[in-house]
C-alpha cells in the first residue's frame, strides 16, 4: 500500500472540492463507519463551515512528513451537541513530500523589529497577530514603519511559548495589504517563518492544534 488509511483521531484538513479559494478546515477523524469514516464538523471562531451532506470534498492527511490527498463525499450527518459528518471511503489522489499547515485565527500582541543584522540598538515595534499556521502568521499594524516592504525580513516575538511566554522567530514579509475599514486604518502583513528548526516548527504546530481544539470546544459549548 502506497498511502495510509485514515485512523480514528487522525488530524486532517477538508475543503469543498473544486474551489481553490475555499478555505481548508482543520478537523479530525472520529471513527470508522459502515461506508467510510465519521469526522467532526469543522468550526472556526464565529461560524461553522458550510460543508454538508452531498458535498464532494478534498481531504488532506499529514502523515510522517508528507501530505496525502484524497477525494471523498459527505454521505451523512449525525449528532446535535457534537456534529459529525460521514464521508465515503476516500479515493487516494496524490502524495506530497512536504508538511501542510493549518491556519487558525488568533488575537495576540506581538513585538517585531527589522532583521538588519547590525549591532545597533534594536527598535522594537508593536502589532497584533490575527492568524497563525506552522508556516507563518499575519499581523495587523496600525502604524506601519517606513522600512516595511515585501521581501524584508524581521525579528518577531510571539507569546506562544509555555504559559504564554515569548517565542522568538525570524520571518519574511510576503504580503502587505491596506485596511479597507476607514474606522481601523493600518496594514495586514503576511509573514513566512524562515530559518526555524524542526523543534521550533513542532512547537508552533502544537500551539496551532491546541488553538483549534479550543475553537471546537467554544463552538460546541459557548458557555
Amino acid at each position: 500500500m502506497d498511502f495510509p488509511p485514515l485512523k480514528p483521531n487522525a488530524r486532517i484538513e477538508v475543503r469543498i472540492k473544486g474551489y481553490d479559494e475555499s478555505p481548508r478546515f482543520a478537523t479530525k477523524v472520529e471513527g470508522v463507519s459502515k461506508s467510510g469514516y465519521w469526522i467532526y464538523a469543522p468550526y472556526t471562531d464565529d461560524w461553522r463551515s458550510m460543508i454538508r451532506k452531498g458535498d464532494e470534498i478534498e481531504v488532506a492527511y499529514p502523515y510522517r512528513g508528507a501530505i496525502y490527498h484524497y477525494h471523498s463525499e459527505v454521505i451523512g450527518e449525525s449528532g446535535r451537541r457534537v456534529k459529525l459528518l460521514e464521508i465515503s471511503e476516500p479515493l487516494f489522489i496524490r502524495r506530497e513530500q512536504r508538511r501542510g499547515f493549518v491556519r487558525v485565527p488568533i488575537l495576540l500582541d506581538v513585538q517585531y523589529a527589522p532583521n538588519h543584522g547590525d549591532n545597533g540598538e534594536v527598535q522594537w515595534e508593536s502589532g497584533v497577530a490575527v492568524d497563525i499556521s506552522g508556516g507563518g502568521t499575519c499581523i495587523f499594524l496600525a502604524d506601519p514603519p517606513s522600512w516595511l516592504k515585501c521581501g524584508e525580513t524581521l525579528k518577531l516575538v510571539l507569546p506562544i511559548g509555555p504559559d504564554g511566554g515569548p517565542f522568538k522567530v525570524s520571518a519574511e514579509i510576503v504580503r502587505i495589504e491596506e485596511s479597507d475599514r476607514p474606522e481601523q486604518p493600518g496594514v495586514s502583513v503576511g509573514l513566512s517563518f524562515i530559518g526555524i528548526t524542526d523543534r521550533e516548527e513542532t512547537a508552533i504546530v502544537r500551539f496551532v492544534f491546541d488553538r483549534q481544539r479550543e475553537l471546537i470546544r467554544k463552538a460546541i459549548d459557548p458557555e
